[in-house]
C-alpha cells in the first residue's frame, strides 16, 4: 500500500483528524444497528413468553363462578313462614282482592287529550270598531296637510357658493376649542400664582394655629389639677404671688429703716416695746418671704 505524503504538518493533522472521526461514526452506526437489532430480539424473546391473560381471567371467572353456586347450593334451606297470629286467621286480604280482581279496559291515548274550547274561560266579548274622529279645521292644524305639498313652488337663487365659502374662508379667524383655552388659562394662573407666592414663608392660618394650640395647651397646664395640692386650696396666680412678694419686701425695706432709727440705749420700757414689735413683724416678712418665694402657692378656698 503506498503511504500518501502531505505538504505540512498540519495537513497530515487534519487528515488524521478526519479520518479519526470517521472510523469512530463508523463504529458508532455498527454499535447502534446491534443494539437494535438485540431489542428486537429481546421483544420477540418478551411476546413468546407473555401470557394469554384474557384465557387466564375468562378461567378464574369460571372458577369464581362454580365456587359461589356451589356455596349457594350448600347453604340453601327452606324460606320459613311469616308468623301470623290465629286472631286474624279467618280476616280475608283487600289486598288479594284487588290483585283477583280483572284489570280494567285500558283507555286510548285520545283520551287524554283536551277537547277543543275546554279552557277558554268565558266566552269572549266580541270587539267593536272604534269610531273614527273628526277631522280637526284647517285654522288650528300646525302640520300642512300631506295633500298639499303639490301646491309648494321651489324658487331657486343662483348663489356662487364656491365665492361665498372662500370669501368666508379668507375673513374667517381660529378659534381654540374651550377646553384647550381653559387650559390654556388655568396653566398661567397657576403659574402666576407660583411666582407671586413667598417661598420659605410659613402662611398665616398656620401661625395663627399654631398659636392657638399653645394657648389651649396652657390653659390645659393652668385648669389641671395639682396633684401635691391639698384639699380645700387653690394655686395663687403667678402675677399675685409676686405682688405679694414685692409687697413683703417694700415693708421690709421700712422696718428695717424704722429700726436703724432707734437709739442705741433702750432706756425706756417704750423702745424696747417698739423694738420688740419691729423685730416680730420682721420675723414675719421673712416667714412670708419664705412661702411667696417657692413656684406654687396653695391658698384656702374662702367657703
Amino acid at each position: 500500500m503506498q503511504r500518501k505524503s502531505f505538504p505540512t504538518h498540519k495537513a497530515f493533522k487534519k487528515h488524521r483528524i478526519t479520518s479519526e472521526f470517521e472510523e469512530y461514526k463508523r463504529l458508532n452506526e455498527s454499535s447502534q444497528k446491534y443494539d437494535k437489532v438485540c431489542n428486537l430480539h429481546n421483544q420477540d424473546l418478551i411476546y413468546s413468553r407473555s401470557k394469554n391473560h384474557y384465557a387466564e381471567n375468562m378461567r378464574r371467572i369460571r372458577s369464581i363462578q362454580r365456587q359461589s353456586k356451589q356455596k349457594e347450593n350448600d347453604t340453601h334451606q327452606p324460606v320459613k313462614a311469616l308468623w301470623k297470629s290465629e286472631k286474624y286467621s279467618s280476616v280475608t286480604s283487600k289486598i288479594k282482592d284487588d290483585i283477583q280482581k280483572e284489570p280494567a279496559v285500558p283507555r286510548p291515548h285520545s283520551a287524554n287529550f283536551l277537547r277543543a274550547h275546554s279552557r277558554m274561560g268565558p266566552p269572549a266579548i266580541p270587539v267593536q270598531n272604534r269610531p273614527c274622529s273628526a277631522e280637526p279645521p284647517k285654522e288650528k292644524l300646525t302640520i300642512p296637510v300631506a295633500s298639499s305639498a303639490s301646491d309648494v313652488k321651489l324658487t331657486r337663487h343662483n348663489f356662487d357658493f364656491i365665492k361665498v365659502n372662500g370669501i368666508a374662508a379668507r375673513n374667517s379667524r381660529m378659534y381654540k376649542s374651550p377646553s384647550l383655552t381653559n387650559l390654556d388659562e388655568l396653566k398661567k394662573k397657576q403659574d402666576d400664582e407660583l411666582k407671586r407666592y413667598k417661598k420659605g414663608v410659613v402662611p398665616h392660618y398656620l401661625v395663627n394655629r399654631k398659636d392657638q394650640w399653645k394657648k389651649d395647651e396652657e390653659d390645659r397646664i393652668a385648669n389641671t389639677p395639682d396633684p401635691a395640692m391639698p384639699p380645700g386650696h387653690k394655686v395663687l396666680p403667678e402675677n399675685e404671688r409676686l405682688q405679694t412678694l414685692n409687697l413683703l419686701k417694700e415693708r421690709e425695706r421700712e422696718l428695717m429703716k424704722l429700726l436703724s432709727g432707734l437709739p442705741l440705749r433702750m432706756d425706756t420700757f417704750r423702745l424696747r416695746t417698739e423694738k420688740q414689735e419691729i423685730e416680730a413683724k420682721l420675723s414675719e416678712i421673712d416667714e412670708g418671704k419664705k412661702i411667696f418665694s417657692k413656684p406654687k402657692v396653695f391658698v384656702r378656698i374662702d367657703s
